[in-house]
């Protein structure tokens, strides 16, 4: 798939990618700076929660937009910090050594070179430094018992009598419980880290370290279980538990949705939120030359629902769109639900009105948290209708 001129022609995002050319006097390409003073580092377990936030931990990833690998480098950085020494591009160095470089520039820069992600891992000067072998030789000393996390790889991790698991991507609680033999099933495995997962045992990241043995800790509020465990294939690029069951009593619906029902045409919002960019905006920023859907700003992390019942023909990475999940619905109609955080779903999967597909987020060509979601007479870009007016069509006020 295309990934130019598909949403947005490519614009720096100031917010949340790491273009890393700030200079002290605010203008023109960043260098390493020079001069006595300690050291700044950080451990592999924090560059890799910057890499999720970045990229999904996609440490080979190239958009065409500009930016390369897990840390999105420019590449005016990536040569002026040294990367050169190791690959032409960041995308097409190792994960060391793209580490290496992004020490450099924390070092130089500070943690503001990559601004919300460095603040969302916990990103800082003066921490431990990384275990790495950029140089690709020597025998790894290993700082804990980690492995690196790499895509659609294997579990892994089982080391000590900690017996510690590093969550990799597709993972959720319920497999993890399965494949380890954990006592107690997920439950168990939640309980034991509460405090490392959160409040939601449905949402769990890649680079995560969970204690397989771990006792139950104390929480001040119950969560909501997640869903029965299963073996489901693993969702791409993030550790997302699978869709929930659809309850026992359906919700209770507005007069305006009953009708749409009997006419067989019930659909729902695709996240609760209010309107952001309406639908056939124009200006330069789209490949069009207007908005060819409709955002909703929400926070990452937040629900995104299929508006009606249908079939996934496409879940996973799609250019400048990032993450998406396309649905063809029994009108002929298809909805595109874009820039994603996390998927629920997979291609070839039934969905029902009101089925959580996946998580709001900033993937892709995006300046911040937000779901673009756009109705089509066909599966790809260039299709578009207008989507407030399909959606009103079965019953949803907006």
């Amino acid at each position: 798939m295309a990934v130019r001129g598909r949403h947005r022609r490519y614009q720096p995002n100031r917010i949340n990618r790491a273009s890393l050319t700030v200079t002290a006097g605010g203008a023109g390409m960043a260098l390493p700076f020079v001069g006595t003073g300690a050291a700044h580092a950080a451990d592999v377990a924090t560059w890799d929660k910057v890499a999720a936030c970045e990229s999904t931990n996609d440490w080979n990833i190239n958009t065409g937009n500009g930016y390369y690998g897990g840390l999105q480098f420019s590449q005016s950085t990536w040569e002026a910090y040294g990367g050169s020494a190791y690959a032409a591009r960041a995308d097409l160095a190792t994960k060391d050594q793209q580490i290496a470089v992004a020490e450099k520039v924390l070092d130089g820069q500070g943690p503001g070179a990559w601004p919300v992600c460095s603040q969302r891992a916990g990103l800082t000067r003066g921490g431990e430094s990384p275990d790495i072998r950029p140089a690709g030789t020597g025998a790894r000393t290993p700082k804990s018992a980690a492995a690196d996390v790499q895509p659609q790889t294997p579990p892994q991790s089982r080391a000590g009598t900690a017996e510690m698991y590093t969550v990799v991507r597709g993972d959720t609680l319920s497999t993890i419980a399965d494949e380890r033999d954990v006592r107690g099933g997920w439950q168990r495995l939640y309980a034991g880290n509460r405090t490392t997962i959160g409040a939601d045992p449905d949402l769990i990241l890649p680079g995560q370290r969970l204690n397989l043995r771990a006792k139950a800790q104390a929480a001040t509020t119950a969560p909501s279980a997640p869903s029965t465990p299963r073996r489901t294939p693993k969702a791409p690029r993030t550790a997302e538990a699978p869709p929930k069951a659809a309850p026992k009593s359906p919700p209770k619906k507005s007069t305006s949705d009953a009708g749409a029902e009997r006419r067989g045409d019930s659909r729902v919002a695709p996240v609760s939120g209010p309107l952001g960019t309406s639908y056939r905006a124009t200006g330069s920023s789209w490949s069009k030359g207007y908005h060819t859907g409709v955002d909703f700003p929400a926070p990452t992390g937040a629900t995104v629902k299929a508006i009606g019942a249908g079939q996934v023909v496409d879940a996973g990475w799609g250019g400048s769109f990032g993450y998406q999940v396309v649905i063809r619905h029994s009108d002929g109609r298809y909805s595109q639900y874009a820039h994603l955080s996390a998927i629920s779903v997979r291609a070839g999967q039934s969905v029902g009105a009101g089925q959580r597909i996946g998580r709001v987020g900033s993937t892709g060509n995006s300046t911040g948290p937000h779901l673009h979601f756009e109705v089509r007479t066909g599966p790809g870009f260039g299709s578009d209708v207008d989507p407030l007016a399909y959606l009103r069509a079965g019953g949803v006020r907006i």
